[in-house]
């Protein structure tokens, strides 16, 4: 049998869940000896900042693809790429290269990587590019899919009408090793504490704040507690300014951005994310992995959909409800309690492994090529 040609298309290799699912998936399928897979980014090589993606030793092609791109020449040479192509995998939508790929002779399969506008822009752009992204889905595409229930009831709320349209979770390539001294020499006040964290992008619909004020609530009278806050983004200085104002920054650390998120997760005792409308949620399977309990919000969306399936008493409804739900497993720790849930939640996790992952998505591309 020959083997099925992919391309997946993003726009960058940048640092948010797209591009880290992309870097899990692609290794996997690297791995599949009957698909060949490669990603044409839609930027310069030159300005690809991030450069993990690019390390992995997968093909790449650039094409720079401007915001309103006009450039006829542009779109011929995205089909001179995607014609030599059985499967375009697309994970990003431009409405130019989308109408462009009606003449490519590839299949066309689109992944929604997002579902509602809870704290995004609500423009009339982003609305007109809604509804052309759901026409293209239902007229262009061969199949759709999506990375959870939530985000395909979202999508079908919106108009999608197409009859191949499934969910298929993202996945996560799952680390064997990690170095759990690593926060703990950079960070020493973190010694012998009980660690609340998240790791997130620090952007308005986070909600990283929430963790904040539930954290200072539970934080009054216990000294053997701290926050580890991993990551960075738009609101950085904002959540910093409002630590400084609560004042609790002896007891908060702001981390930064790290690529290697797993060493910072293992050493925390409770993980928090308190999105709202996530797609998703990598960073909350990856903790699962590591048997971490993991506090989610009822609004969450596709994060809630990952805890919903293992711990439902985890998910909370309001800051009040994580406040109490902090100060339960602190005293849990105090008292030396054993967490026997932690190998359950491993095994939980197990199922969002990226190599699962690989062969629906590669079930998936046969189906659509009828291989």
């Amino acid at each position: 049998m020959c083997k099925v040609k992919v391309v997946h298309v993003v726009h960058d290799f940048l640092f948010g869940g797209i591009e880290a699912f992309l870097f899990y998936l692609t290794q996997a399928q690297a791995k599949n000896p009957d698909l060949d897979v490669s990603i044409l980014c839609c930027q310069d090589k030159d300005a690809v900042a991030n450069k993990r993606i690019v390390n992995t030793g997968i093909p790449i092609f650039y094409v720079k693809l401007n915001p309103f791109d006009y450039n006829i020449g542009t779109y011929r040479k995205i089909l001179k790429i995607t014609n030599t192509h059985d499967i375009v995998h697309l994970h990003i939508f431009k409405p130019l290269m989308a109408e462009a790929l009606r003449f490519s002779k590839a299949k066309i399969i689109y992944t929604n990587h997002s579902a509602g506008v809870d704290g995004r822009p609500d423009t009339i752009s982003f609305k007109a590019k809604t509804r052309l992204l759901v026409r293209f889905l239902n007229s262009i595409c061969d199949s759709v899919t999506n990375n959870s229930v939530y985000t395909k009831d979202f999508w079908i709320k919106m108009g999608v009408k197409n009859p191949s349209n499934s969910v298929i979770y993202n996945g996560v390539l799952f680390k064997d090793s990690w170095n759990e001294k690593r926060a703990l020499e950079e960070f020493p006040s973190l010694n012998e504490k009980f660690i609340i964290g998240t790791t997130s992008r620090f952007i308005s619909w986070k909600r990283v704040e929430y963790l904040i004020e539930a954290f200072f609530e539970m934080q009054k009278n216990n000294d053997d507690v701290m926050l580890l806050l991993v990551g960075d983004g738009e609101t950085r200085e904002k959540l910093m300014a409002y630590v400084e104002e609560l004042g609790i920054t002896k007891k908060v650390i702001f981390a930064g951005f790290q690529t290697n998120v797993i060493d910072y997760q293992a050493v925390m005792n409770l993980c928090v994310f308190a999105s709202s409308s996530e797609p998703f949620g990598l960073v909350a399977v990856e903790c699962l992995h590591l048997g971490k309990p993991t506090i989610v919000f009822k609004d969450g969306g596709g994060i809630t959909e990952i805890i919903e399936g293992i711990e439902k008493d985890f998910i909370v409804d309001d800051i009040p409800q994580l406040t109490n739900l902090l100060r339960t497993k602190y005293s849990e720790f105090v008292e030396g309690e054993v967490d026997d849930s932690a190998q359950k939640r491993i095994e939980y996790a197990e199922r969002f492994n990226v190599v699962e992952i690989e062969k629906e998505f590669y079930d998936l591309y046969k189906q659509t090529v009828n291989f």
